[in-house]
């Protein structure tokens, strides 16, 4: 499969709601970096971490799962980037993504690395209930 048709797939199994086998394209040592400061950010290495560490934080604060929408994928040899945006109900409220960005690399048609970019407030309020610190000055 080319670089396009394995970001379609990911993307097209998240919009189903169908997270577990998303997270199984990822590569043994593939990792998915989740941006910010959130409770869940940092790196999970392999579908293993990710299904162990990362889902059950997520399923404790959802609802139910959040629809994940790509509105479009920029590929080009084995990087993309799949935009979209998001949105389900949570623990504190609806979470609602109105941008989200993945950058993927893909080697040998699995996920070899994805980065996940969107907005952290909405996830640290609307699924931990934490809002805002007041900005310090530098």
């Amino acid at each position: 499969m080319s670089t396009r048709e394995v970001i379609q797939a990911y993307m097209d199994k998240m919009n189903s709601g169908e997270f577990l086998d998303a997270f199984q394209m990822f590569a043994e040592d593939g990792e998915y970096v989740i941006i910010g400061d959130t409770p869940v950010s940092g790196t999970y290495v392999g579908p293993d971490h990710i299904t162990s560490s990362l889902v059950p934080l997520l399923e404790e604060r959802f609802v139910s799962p959040p629809v994940v929408v790509c509105t479009r994928i920029i590929a080009e040899g084995d990087r993309g980037v799949a935009l979209g945006h998001g949105e389900g109900p949570a623990r504190f409220g609806q979470y609602k993504q109105r941008n989200y960005a993945f950058a993927f690399h893909i080697v040998d048609g699995k996920v070899k690395e994805m980065i996940e970019f969107m907005d952290p407030n909405q996830l640290s309020a609307n699924c931990f209930g934490q809002s805002l610190s007041a900005v310090q000055p530098a």
